[in-house]
């Protein structure tokens, strides 16, 4: 008796075992889909609708997503921020929206909330952080801060600690 009931546990034992592992391998070959966070999806629609009217050079609706205090700041030119209207009336020339994000965070703070991607360009990427300001029960770009991201750290290199940077005497 007490043979049966060990062996039957260790088969039921192998068999809850051999369960999972079988499922991981029926999907072994599915597609990996990252999942969105419901601030993500909104924060990338709000990039959607600022594409979509500079394709359409739809002053109005790209003046509907901006505060009235906008500014670009660009890495390059950090202490000249471009103000709204040069920046739309350029946007809206050119008509060519920059291209896909993808590693996007957002960052809620209440009545603040930043947004923060890599986004495809004609030349590379950039790195770009977009301040969003509640205004009523809609989200407004009040600033955006973009920069190239070629100089960027390659993925997985850790961050030095101070110890281990070099002291120059």
């Amino acid at each position: 008796m007490r043979v049966t009931l060990t062996a039957g546990s260790a088969l039921v034992t192998a068999l809850l075992l051999a369960v999972p592992a079988a499922g991981a391998d029926a999907k072994a070959g599915d597609v990996n889909v990252p999942t969105v966070t419901r601030l993500v999806k909104l924060f990338l629609d709000k990039e959607a609708s600022i594409g979509a009217a500079i394709r359409a050079a739809d002053s109005t609706a790209l003046g509907a997503l901006l505060t009235d205090d906008f500014e670009l700041r660009e890495g390059t030119r950090a202490a000249s921020p471009i103000p709204r209207d040069d920046w739309m009336r350029e946007a809206l020339a050119a008509r060519t929206p920059d291209g896909d994000i993808r590693d996007m965070a957002v960052h809620d703070f209440g009545g603040v909330a930043i947004a923060s991607f890599t986004q495809s360009i004609a030349h590379g990427s950039r790195f770009v952080v977009d301040v969003w300001r509640a205004s009523g029960s809609e989200w407004k770009l009040a600033v955006r801060y973009s920069s190239d991201a070629a100089g960027a750290r390659p993925r997985g290199k850790p961050v030095a600690r101070p110890e281990e940077i070099p002291k120059k005497y």
